[in-house]
């Protein structure tokens, strides 16, 4: 395609954004719905074969329903000339290849969240049997609140882990999986290694896996491990070390089995991170410590490289199991794969340890623990000898029950219905946490401990609702600026939680309906109500009609289809006067609206 073309199918084209292996990409407008989409057209070599196209657009239809917030929306698939084309939401920000070339600094906590993020949404795209096959920075964006997309769903799934008819590899190397560069089957998990290599490059600033051509990378993928980041990050946790080693795995049953599981362990170690744990002052419990997971996985005993083990800090053996290890010829026990069940014990054991310390025996008594020859009066606790405040017990429940309670942020290992023992130290930060249930966190107040109970109400996690919906004309099925389902008659997608309303639109109809969609229920089922009509007459030639905003034009409308509901229609004439009336529309009837000479 020589130059840029004006327009590809019905959209205006503004700008070129960028050319790929595969095509190129062109900032767009719609004129019909007036708003900036991304237009991407493709090669006119990957047309040529018929089959291919054919594969190609069966695979971008099937991505055209994922319907999760950290997944490109496709809006419209089409064809020009032989040559398709696909119509997406056109995002801001920056992908994370050009954030790698730039001088910003990502914290730690953020890195790994880009990372959860992507694979949460590969986790998505997995379970409706898709697999990107091309994961790597270009294709990542991230947007300016934070946010993750993924990029060129169904175009990777097509060709990146196909091999040409001359046996080279298409992709790219550095993110490819063992399998992948070798041209067998892949699944899910192919996608892991690549995200694995992705959070590699983002906490070291460079691939795990590099050399001077192509065919270097690939050899080193399927034949050398990747350098330990221990040895260039040693304060990075081992927990993060551990689940980029998993990702990188030759095998891929050695590897995570879900991205889910792999989000989570990310989830778990970012959650880590923000935990309150570092004393201060004379606080009688600690504040926020960006630096706990370090200093968490700093617990000795030592791996024989002087690294910190996290199974030390994950699990205690027991004597049995000790003993059994002594035991002359006894053989090596099996390492232990990452859980973050096995962690978040670990974590708990911690904290209960150190908020048990800090609220029963006073930072004098820590202090003493830990080697700190603080005086009473510097710590700011009762002398020696000093009686301890008697503790407080409070009945927490909770509905539903079972619910993990922790106290300003320990685990208390106790779930509701229970008795929690309060310190004297008050207002005191209460949290339950409930699978399938949105966290909360409450207070504990004096009066709280007068009655004896405090009791809490947990919400479920809002989850995805099927939405299905249909009319006698078309119309799409929008949420903010962000177009869930092109215009057709009828639609059936899946819509994720998410904040703004979901509206049904034709601007031809001024159809703008609200969707009651409940995220508690399984399926929601719309009939959206037939069309009326709307008549407007004016005696005076030379004013225009308005409706809803929307210009109708010279000033005679016989017989105009709109959507029933109300309406503003407005007369604007050229000498400035205006006039207005509102009017509702039944379906199936018409309405008329006359206006006389403004001022009459």
């Amino acid at each position: 395609m020589a130059g840029i073309p004006k327009q590809i199918g019905r959209y205006d084209i503004i700008d070129l954004v960028g050319r790929g292996g595969m095509g190129v990409l062109y900032r767009g407008h719609d004129p019909s719905l007036e708003r900036d989409v991304a237009v991407k057209m493709m090669h006119l070599d990957f047309t040529r074969d018929s089959s291919a196209r054919e594969r190609f657009q069966r695979e971008a239809r099937a991505v055209a329903r994922l319907q999760h917030r950290n997944i490109v929306t496709i809006h419209e698939l089409g064809e020009v000339d032989g040559t398709p084309y696909i119509v997406m939401e056109l995002l801001g920000g920056q992908d994370l290849d050009q954030v790698l070339k730039s001088d910003a600094a990502l914290l730690l906590g953020q890195k790994l969240d880009i990372v959860a993020q992507l694979c949460e949404a590969l986790a998505y795209a997995h379970d409706q049997g898709i697999v990107h096959r091309d994961i790597k920075p270009g294709n990542v964006r991230l947007l300016e609140d934070g946010t993750v997309k993924i990029l060129d769903f169904g175009i990777a799934r097509f060709t990146a882990s196909s091999l040409t008819q001359s046996g080279t590899v298409m992709g790219t190397p550095s993110y490819m999986a063992p399998e992948q560069i070798m041209g067998q089957p892949v699944d899910g998990r192919a996608d892991l290694f690549s995200a694995g290599v992705l959070l590699y490059e983002l906490l070291a600033g460079h691939r795990p896996f590099v050399g001077d051509s192509p065919t270097s990378v690939a050899y080193q993928i399927m034949h050398t491990d990747a350098p330990t980041l221990r040895e260039e990050l040693p304060d990075l946790p081992d927990a993060i070390n551990e689940i980029v080693t998993r990702a990188l795995q030759k095998n891929p049953a050695d590897r995570y089995a879900r991205a889910q599981e792999m989000a989570s362990d990310l989830q778990t170690v970012r959650m880590m991170l923000d935990l309150p744990l570092k004393p201060t002052g004379d606080e009688r419990m600690p504040t926020a410590n960006p630096e706990v997971v370090t200093q968490l996985f700093a617990t000795k005993p030592r791996t024989e490289t002087g690294a910190p083990s996290i199974s030390n800090v994950r699990m205690r053996k027991s004597a049995a199991e000790a003993a059994a290890d002594a035991a002359p010829g006894s053989a090596a026990p099996p390492a232990r794969a990452f859980s973050p069940v096995m962690v978040m014990v670990g974590f708990a054991v911690v904290l209960v340890a150190v908020a048990g310390l800090w609220t029963f025996m006073g930072s004098r008594a820590w202090t003493a623990a830990v080697g700190d020859a603080a005086t009473s009066a510097e710590a700011g606790v009762p002398e020696a000898g000093a009686p301890a405040p008697a503790p407080t017990s409070l009945r927490v429940t909770s509905q539903p029950e079972g619910a993990r309670i922790t106290l300003n942020g320990a685990d208390t290992g106790l779930v509701t219905p229970a008795d929690v023992t309060v310190g004297d130290t008050l207002p005191s930060a209460i949290g339950l946490a409930l699978e399938g249930h949105q966290p909360l966190t409450g207070e504990i107040t004096a009066g709280d401990l007068e009655s004896g109970s405090k009791a809490f109400t947990l919400r479920p996690v809002p989850r995805p609702a099927r939405v299905t919906a249909s009319a006698d004309y078309p119309f799409e099925i929008v949420r903010g600026s962000t177009v869930l389902s092109a215009a057709a008659t009828e639609h059936d997608l899946t819509i994720q939680p998410a904040e703004g309303r979901v509206v049904a639109r034709n601007s031809q109809y001024l159809l703008n309906q609200t969707l009651d969609v409940d995220f508690q229920r399984a399926r929601v089922s719309v009939t959206l109500p037939p069309l009326g009509a709307l008549a407007i007459f004016s005696v005076v030639e030379t004013c225009k009609i308005f409706v809803d905003g929307q210009d109708f034009g010279y000033p005679q409308i016989p017989n105009r289809p709109v959507a029933p509901g109300r309406h503003t229609v407005e007369l604007r004439c050229d000498d400035g006067k205006t006039d207005r009336q509102t009017v509702t529309v039944s379906s199936g009837q018409r309405a008329r609206v006359e206006f006389r000479a403004p001022g009459d």
